[in-house]
């Protein structure tokens, strides 16, 4: 062999630094850079604490080591390694290189999912949604609403026509609005679900409000009071697959529907009518038939019909004599008057005007009631309701509460 040939073979044979590569947290492949000879393994030392590994030349890969393949690297730890090459003639080892791992990174957080479907999920009033019985119905709940039919339906009419006799026709009478019926179809994709739902819509038992949340639909948000008359459950294939349908009709005696939220003023009368004084006599006369009192509040019924208010008056100062009410809408009054009734300091009087129905600390007044007292309801719109009692302290006031109606 002469010289050349041996320059050459020192070149092949001779050891260079490893190359690594595809670091990792708690790995890392050696890639070896000499084409002949047999490596056996390499070696990594822990520069910090002296700590050794060896690993073989991975058989998947010739010519290459995985770092940590035994024993995990640990992250963020700098490693000094060398590879050793060894054969009948040959022991020679790489020149050495140092790399470090990668800091071991937390977990991917996940995201949040939110609140799974579910009908026990609480009703917020979100768009497209219902409640009934404290079950939650469509979006978040495993329960779907198909279809809600009634609701903006004119409800049957309760007509006084009456037949006019040996004549065509009818005497015109007054009409009525009577119940309106709710008809629910729903979807239960819950089978654990079912029975509950079941349970909450049983026929019978008191009114209970149906409250829900459809945009375009009585100001976006209101309720009805009702009660179940009818449920219907399909078995069929659909019920075997999961698919549970379910029809309800719900009958809501008032036909009105009601904003979600109660409204409130308050009403203030300044003298009493038996407090003012009468001589000298100025014009225009007053004589004390006309209440003493200040402009309340405008009370809104941002709806589309009549809605009936129920007023609480409880004096805070003294008893009071005889109180009576006035409505004023678009120029137009209404009033309302008790006789002989006398409400004493810390009494509740209570007025429900839809009802007809007045208590003093919840026993019936009925029988106070002026008998040419209107029983007002709030119209559309804003209206005033002034307070006004025969006797008693100055500064009285009464609280008016309602709730917006649509038809």
């Amino acid at each position: 062999m002469g010289a050349e040939d041996l320059r050459e073979v020192a070149a092949i044979t001779h050891v260079t630094a490893p190359i690594v590569g595809d670091v990792t947290a708690h790995t890392a492949r050696v890639f070896f850079t000499l084409a002949h000879g047999a490596w056996t393994d390499t070696e990594t030392i822990d520069t910090a604490t002296g700590t050794t590994r060896f690993e073989a030349e991975d058989p998947d890969w010739p010519g290459t080591a995985l770092l940590g393949s035994r024993e995990p690297l640990e992250p963020g730890t700098e490693y000094r390694v060398r590879c050793h090459r060894g054969g009948a003639d040959v022991d020679e080892w790489s020149e050495p290189v140092t790399f470090r791992t990668l800091p071991d990174l937390p977990a991917p957080r996940r995201p949040d999912p939110g609140p799974q479907p579910s009908a026990r999920n609480p009703y917020t009033g979100e768009p497209w949604t219902a409640s009934w019985g404290g079950l939650l119905l469509g979006e978040d709940s495993s329960v779907v609403l198909e279809e809600v039919a009634g609701l903006l339906d004119a409800p049957d009419v309760r007509t006084s026509d009456a037949e006019l006799l040996q004549r065509d026709g009818l005497t015109p009478g007054t009409d009525y609005m009577g119940a309106r019926t709710v008809t629910l179809t729903m979807l239960a994709l819950d089978d654990h679900e079912v029975p509950d739902l079941l349970a909450a819509f049983a026929p019978g038992g008191d009114e209970q409000p149906f409250a829900f949340a459809f945009p375009g639909v009585a100001g976006g948000k209101a309720r009805i009071m009702a009660r179940v008359r009818k449920r219907a459950v399909t078995v069929d294939r659909d019920f075997h697959a999961g698919r549970r349908r379910v029809t309800v009709e719900l009958l809501a005696t008032d036909p009105r529907l009601y904003a979600a939220d109660q409204a409130s003023a308050t009403v203030a009368v300044d003298v009493p009518r038996g407090g003012r004084p009468i001589f000298p006599l100025t014009f225009p006369f007053d004589m004390g038939n006309g209440p003493g009192t200040r402009a309340a509040p405008d009370i809104v019924n941002t709806g589309s019909v009549d809605t009936w208010p129920v007023i609480r008056l409880t004096p805070r100062t003294g008893e009071i004599r005889d109180p009576s009410l006035a409505l004023v809408h678009n120029g137009e009054r209404k009033r309302f008057a008790c006789r002989g009734l006398r409400v004493g300091r810390g009494d509740a009087l209570v007025i429900d005007m839809g009802r007809r129905r007045i208590t003093l600390n919840g026993a019936s007044r009925f029988g106070q009631v002026d008998p040419g007292a209107s029983w007002f309801a709030l119209p559309p719109g804003a209206s005033t309701v002034q307070l006004d009692v025969l006797e008693g302290p100055a500064g009285v006031t009464a609280d008016v509460y309602w709730r917006s109606a649509w038809m």
